[in-house]
């Protein structure tokens, strides 16, 4: 029996082959879609699961309680220790810090080094990152030992073997290399391509005893079956006891950091969840669009085969063996679907890989997951595909359909007008979807910070510059196309540091407010011209101005503080008044609120200088500032950056979906577009002596396209105004995570529907303009 059906079915894809290539085609692409959206979603939901002991490692968050809304990631040196101690659930702790790029050098090699981790020597223990070389028990046990990955050990060594052989960083220090990596997964939320010992840092100077120094990463590790609540409540005991600030901590599960993770100090580079149900859901949208497709054309094309169904059931076949029938007829397209969307995706995957940032591959032997989806997809699509025309066709009553009358025209019209509503409702939203995306970043560009972002050059200071600045900075302004120079400790995209422990005048001892910090020279306003709200800004005429303060309009605003300048203000040792208020600027990315911000002097915390440059020679200008870098760091490479390219890698994850939803939106109006075509023939087809009969009596062109159209131009309008809400609904969610957002304006959902509409009709126009030009003597001389 099976093989009778087997038999029929191919008998079917090779009599229409024009239907079958359309049917073939759609769920090729649409299964290839759907494929490399949900390898992207099983990538994101991936992270950090490699790890042996995922499940039970943990790391320490921050809750200001009231300091600022925003949670932070960071904490205290000290806790690790008292909660490996007192915490019988605790098993082990590891405390991590992040270092700058670093100037590596052996032999006549020398490259800067951006990932750089402090670690205690638990981390191997508790993390996955398999050692190719060295004893990972003794690793980090002297002060200036060195762990590095595979890709470094080749960089540098070539084929020796670096064990035990000296890395010099920044030309300061020899590290002795005790242990090579493997290269660090990209589906770690951790990135590092070297790692020294914590406690280099008390060499350094930083103080590793305090419950004040709130800059660092904990991570702990749980015994299995460990409730997290009862932890973080014991927690809050300790902090209750231990800490003077009463700091409120807890502990965040590690395969959730990745994709639920909106912090303060926070590891850069994570993901967002909602893109990861943005995907999920578009890739199943697609699949849908393409399976639509298939039951359109098979439900217009009942007529053809109700005789087939008819003689079948005359002959003794049970309405079963004709749903038999049907999903085997609808399940065997879709696996040589499959087929050629196995090439598509071979074929694609390294473009989609280049687009999206992603490292994804097919593991047709390694990944069960990888087996398990595109079985599943094959399925899903021919049941699907499969399921209303088979059993609308089987319902066909022999006697009725052999003589020629039955009711499946109507029926079928109103399933073909629902479905091509449905399609057309999918592809209208995700036509909205690449509007607001594309809108937002548009608006992100033009969007005023509080400076001006365009024409600096950012470089990080190194060796004598750092020392030497006023001297270099002098030089630099010597040349004409250098109009103005200034050194901060971080970039406006990058401000890291902060505190809650600010004193002001008029102060409620109880009251305590986030505030970020960074220090900046007395050219700092009006290199980037930025602009005063009140006050004045740091000078060289005031020899008081290294005690000042300068805040932000959110600052005062925090403090709810009345014409603040003169005003007593304080941090840490530091005491002095406020002598200006800046204008907020944007110093994060603007999923971010304007928090409050402190400015002070000195020229000890500096790290970065800033060039505002003329357009008319940039890679000149360029050039001079390499030649004065050469004087003033000598040994060290001369590397720069523009703030604008700095400003827009902040953003890269939303042009990436948003470029990533270009081409799937394109390709699924492509699939719709397909479907259209088919039925749009079939249509005029099983129209032709119709029309033909019009025309004689009269019709005209005009007329005759308008009939074959205006139907279709229905269908797009009424998926249209059932789309918007449900579009508006996605992309204002999606449109939340960002402080400063565009909205969605009524235009934009007018756009959608007439580019659907205006797709739709190129799509019919074809098979209608041909039928309404043809002869009808051709189309009648049969009667």
């Amino acid at each position: 029996m099976f093989k009778n059906y087997l038999k029929i079915a191919l008998r079917n894809i090779k009599r229409h082959k024009g239907y079958s290539f359309i049917n073939i085609v759609g769920l090729a692409i649409g299964i290839s879609c759907c494929m490399l959206m949900l390898m992207w979603v099983q990538d994101e939901l991936s992270y950090d699961r490699f790890h042996e002991n995922s499940n039970e490692l943990s790391r320490v968050l921050l809750d200001p309680m009231g300091a600022s809304p925003t949670h932070e990631a960071v904490s205290p040196p000290v806790l690790a220790a008292k909660m490996k101690d007192e915490f019988p659930e605790v098993i082990n702790t590891t405390r991590l810090s992040f270092s700058g790029p670093l100037l590596f050098s052996h032999s006549e090699k020398a490259f800067y080094e951006e990932r750089g981790l402090y670690a205690d020597p638990s981390f191997f223990e508790m993390f996955t990152f398999p050692f190719i070389k060295g004893d990972q028990a003794t690793a980090l046990s002297a002060l200036h030992s060195l762990v590095i990955t595979e890709e470094l050990a080749n960089k540098y060594f070539g084929s020796e073997n670096p064990i035990g052989k000296t890395i010099t960083l920044n030309k300061r220090r020899d590290y002795k290399v005790t242990g090579v990596l493997e290269n660090i997964p990209h589906n770690s939320h951790l990135q590092f391509s070297y790692v020294r010992p914590f406690i280099l840092l008390k060499e350094l100077g930083v103080n590793l005893d305090s419950w004040g120094n709130v800059s660092f990463f904990t991570y702990v590790q749980l015994r299995k079956n460990s409730s997290l609540q009862e932890v973080n409540n014991k927690l809050k005991k300790l902090i209750e006891k231990d800490d003077p600030a009463h700091n409120m901590y807890y502990l965040q599960p590690l395969t959730r950091i990745h994709l639920h993770s909106k912090f303060n100090f926070d590891i850069p580079g994570h993901g967002n969840i909602m893109y990861v149900y943005i995907f999920a859901a578009a890739a199943v949208f697609i699949l849908f669009i393409a399976c639509i497709n298939f039951m359109n054309l098979a439900t217009a094309r009942s007529g053809t085969r109700s005789k087939e169904v008819g003689v079948r059931k005359v002959v003794g076949a049970l309405r079963t063996d004709i749903i038999k029938q049907f999903f085997l007829e609808s399940t065997l397209l879709s696996l040589i679907a499959l087929v050629f969307s196995i090439f598509l995706i071979e074929l694609l995957v390294p473009v989609f890989n280049n687009l999206s940032g992603k490292q994804l591959a097919l593991d047709y032997s390694g990944s069960l997951f990888f087996i398990f989806v595109l079985i599943g997809i094959t399925l899903f699509t021919g049941l699907v595909s499969g399921s209303y025309p088979s059993l609308f066709l089987s319902s066909f009553h022999p006697v009725k359909v052999i003589r020629g009358f039955s009711d499946s025209g109507t029926k079928g019209a109103m399933l073909r007008k629902t479905l091509v509503v449905t399609q057309f409702v999918l592809t209208v939203v995700l036509l909205v979807g690449v509007t607001v995306i594309h809108n937002q970043l548009d608006h992100i560009r033009k969007k005023d910070l509080g400076y001006d972002k365009d024409q600096l050059v950012c470089f990080r200071l190194r060796g004598d510059a750092i020392k030497k600045f006023d001297t270099l900075k002098a030089e630099l302004l010597q040349n004409p196309n250098i109009t103005n120079v200034t050194a901060t400790s971080a970039l406006p995209t990058s401000i890291g540091s902060g505190t809650s422990g600010a004193g002001w005048e008029g102060k409620d001892p109880a009251e305590r407010i986030q505030m970020q910090i960074t220090w900046v020279d007395k050219d700092y306003l009006e290199t980037f011209r930025m602009k005063m709200a009140e006050g004045r800004f740091f000078s060289k005429e005031f020899s008081t101005d290294e005690h000042a303060f300068i805040l932000n309009e959110a600052a005062i605003k925090a403090m709810r503080m009345d014409s603040p300048i003169g005003k007593r203000f304080s941090w840490g040792r530091r005491r002095g008044q406020i002598i200006g208020v800046v204008r907020n600027f944007h110093y994060k990315s603007l999923h971010n609120e304007i928090e409050p911000l402190i400015l002070l002097q000195n020229p000890q915390r500096i790290r970065y200088a800033c060039a505002r440059v003329k357009a008319d020679d940039i890679s000149g200008t360029i050039g001079f500032t390499e030649g004065l870098w050469n004087k003033f760091a000598a040994g060290f490479p001369f590397k720069y950056d523009f703030l604008d390219d700095r400003l827009s890698r902040l953003y890269r994850a939303e042009q990436r979906v948003g470029t990533l939803f270009n081409y799937f939106t394109s390709l699924s109006i492509f699939i719709a577009c397909l479907g259209l075509f088919g039925l749009s023939s079939f249509t005029a087809e099983q129209r032709t002596k119709e029309i033909g009969i019009r025309k004689v009596l009269g019709a005209s062109i005009p007329n005759i396209l308008l009939l074959l159209t205006k139907e279709f131009t229905k269908l797009v309008l009424v998926a249209s105004f059932l789309a918007w809400p449900l579009a508006y609904f996605i992309m204002n969610m999606w449109l939340q995570n960002f402080v400063s957002r565009t909205s969605i304006q009524l235009e934009t959902l007018a756009l959608s529907g007439v580019l659907a509409l205006g797709i739709a009709l190129l799509t019919v126009s074809y098979q209608s303009i041909r039928v309404a030009v043809a002869n009808p003597v051709d189309s009648l001389k049969y009667e």
